[in-house]
């Protein structure tokens, strides 16, 4: 797996050599082109019922195919966290978000076609009003699981775990 920073050999603008500062600003010497490397954005849903259990979608492609996930995604250009969760939560499951509280941001990295992409995560809260789901796009299923029934050994990746930990811990203090 290659880190994405390595994949820039030379300038878009100029053809020259680039040359890596800081391991996030790629220069080229030659005609002073910077790119600044950032992760990308993505979302994540942690949504309750009455019962006081979490909404999780099985993953149905790679990576970590038949993991649990949070619903969520990739923020698309000129859009806005919010607009992007409710998006993916439209695609994935087919129900209308409504009232969105922001919850925490989360690191990670996904990799995807042999290399590691670094993401920031930012999770947001909700509670399930009972519409019903159907699972779309690249969702394969969907369960409620009680706090307790959470492994977090069988959760996708490392932002969506962190995130799970931090709200078990601030809902059981």
């Amino acid at each position: 797996m290659t880190n994405m920073i390595k994949n820039f050999i030379y300038c878009p603008r100029c053809k020259g050599l680039l040359k890596r500062i800081d391991g996030r600003l790629i220069d080229c010497p030659k005609c002073h082109f910077h790119f600044y490397l950032a992760p990308a954005q993505t979302t994540a849903l942690i949504m309750e019922n009455s019962k006081r259990q979490i909404l999780l979608t099985k993953r149905k492609f790679a990576p970590k195919k038949n993991y649990w996930d949070l619903p969520g995604g990739f923020i698309n250009f000129k859009e806005t966290a919010e607009e992007s969760l409710r998006r993916e939560i439209k695609e994935e499951l087919n129900i209308t978000l409504k009232q969105l509280t922001y919850f925490g941001s989360y690191w990670s990295y996904y990799p995807y076609k042999k290399i590691r992409y670094q993401t920031l995560c930012l999770a947001f809260t909700s509670h399930y009003d009972g519409q019903k789901i159907s699972v779309n796009d690249d969702v394969k299923d969907y369960r409620f699981f009680s706090y307790k029934q959470i492994s977090l050994d069988k959760i996708s990746f490392v932002d969506i775990k962190t995130a799970l930990k931090d709200y078990l811990k601030r809902v059981s203090s």
